[in-house]
């Protein structure tokens, strides 16, 4: 137990400062969400929709926290294929799901800045309240869903191992996302023969979390279904981990080829 959690800090903490080191999560962590709450600002102007600044702050920190998994589950995977440790990392005596736990989490960790960001710059420069109604229950919907995205990334993960094309799905995976989980979009408005895509993933029932509890329009049976739902897709995420990472490991020590070439 000793070693998985020193494991487990040693790559978080290294991870975190090779992470922030970087222009492109820089950009990401902190102009983003900036971004992204301008721009949902705008689109809301005109709306008579009440909590304008609980949606904006929410939205805006799950796309970006959407961001830092994507480019975590992906990002990461791809660069160290091409800095040709990805095959020492995978046949290290630590297991790799161990050492990818640790750099998930340290891009998490630093995807769940952006919430802060963006609730400054709404409630400081344009002076749009944000309330927090019920903070236990925000913290702990909040605490769920950065669980169920750590496996969802975890997962993720496991798939882009033996792709050579994971910053190009890393690409196509972050901006629909942003749609079928109605972050940006009520999911009434999507097609019903895609809508149940939104369904399967996390982030669709941590959004519709995080705002009741944040606005305080709570209804404590729909509070309870979504984090029936949060939980039972963790454990569903957590089990196709299991599944996955055996079909990988068996392909990968079969081929031998996790490398560039």
């Amino acid at each position: 137990m000793n070693h998985f959690f020193r494991v487990f800090y040693v790559n978080l903490l290294t991870h975190l400062k090779q992470s922030f080191a970087r222009s492109t999560f820089k950009f990401i962590i902190i102009i983003q969400p900036i971004l992204y709450s301008l721009l949902l600002l705008l689109m809301s102007l005109k709306s008579s929709t009440a909590f304008m600044g609980e949606y904006i702050v929410i939205s805006a920190g799950i796309m970006t926290l959407w961001s830092s998994i994507i480019f975590s589950s992906a990002g990461d995977i791809e660069r160290e294929r091409f800095m040709g440790t990805l095959e020492s990392i995978y046949s290290s005596p630590t297991d790799f799901r161990l050492i990818m736990l640790g750099k998930v989490s340290a891009n998490v960790v630093l995807g769940m800045m952006s919430m802060i960001i963006s609730y400054l710059f709404i409630s400081i420069l344009f002076n749009i309240k944000v309330q927090l109604a019920n903070p236990m229950l925000f913290f702990l919907s909040f605490l769920l869903s950065i669980v169920s995205f750590i496996l969802l990334s975890l997962l993720l993960a496991s798939l882009f191992t033996l792709s050579k094309n994971a910053r190009l799905l890393m690409n196509c995976l972050e901006y629909p996302i942003y749609i079928l989980c109605g972050i940006v979009f009520p999911l009434d408005l999507i097609p019903v023969s895609i809508r149940w895509i939104g369904y399967i993933l996390s982030p669709t029932w941590s959004v519709e979390l995080l705002r009741m509890t944040m606005t305080g329009a709570i209804s404590y049976k729909n509070v309870f279904s979504n984090l029936t739902a949060l939980i039972v897709l963790s454990l569903l995420y957590l089990i196709a981990i299991l599944v996955t990472y055996k079909k990988v490991d068996k392909v990968t020590r079969i081929n031998g080829k996790l490398g560039v070439h």
